[in-house]
């Protein structure tokens, strides 16, 4: 999420868009929405070890993984993108502005979401996860434990480099 979240500080710069009171209030609900696509593509990384991959097979056991994940949940997600993504659009040809900006940053969040996901978070699985993982209450219980301690570390930050649009 905070690659997301410094991508949208480049975004905002580029398209023109100023840091104000709804586009604080609109990143801090939408990062948590941001790292859904992620979630779901590890999880099913997470399930395609159950599975062995076929003989024919002449990559890594972490490529074919990944393969498997993207056949059966990428479809999924990019679905999810597009039509989040169009239906922002349209919320972003309203007249209130409150609305259209609100449909600018989440189009923006979905976009940027889904190109994490298929690309830096895809591209990390592939080298760097693990080959047999599958998952016990031992090892889901340091998962929650390390994405605590994560989130405690990472949500001050955007209230900090947001004080000032939250205090206007």
């Amino acid at each position: 999420s905070s690659g997301i979240n410094a991508e949208y500080g480049g975004c905002f710069f580029l398209i023109g868009l100023e840091l104000g009171a709804v586009e604080a209030i609109s990143l801090a609900i939408l990062v948590g929405t941001s790292v859904d696509y992620c979630v779901h593509l590890i999880e099913g990384y997470r399930l395609a070890g159950k599975y062995q991959p076929p003989p024919s097979w002449n990559g890594t056991i972490r490529g074919w993984r990944l393969r498997h994940a993207l056949n059966h949940i990428g479809v999924p997600i990019v679905s999810s993108a597009i039509t989040t993504v169009l239906a922002a659009a349209t919320l972003s040809l309203t007249q209130i502005q409150m609305f259209s900006r609100f449909g600018k940053i989440l189009a923006l969040t979905m976009a940027l979401s889904l190109i994490y996901t298929l690309f830096m978070s895809g591209s990390l699985l592939a080298v760097f996860a693990p080959t047999k993982f599958t998952g016990s209450r031992k090892s889901s219980l340091k998962g929650l434990l390390i994405a605590a301690v994560l989130t405690c570390a990472v949500t001050p930050l955007p209230l900090y480099l947001f004080k000032e649009a939250i205090i206007c």
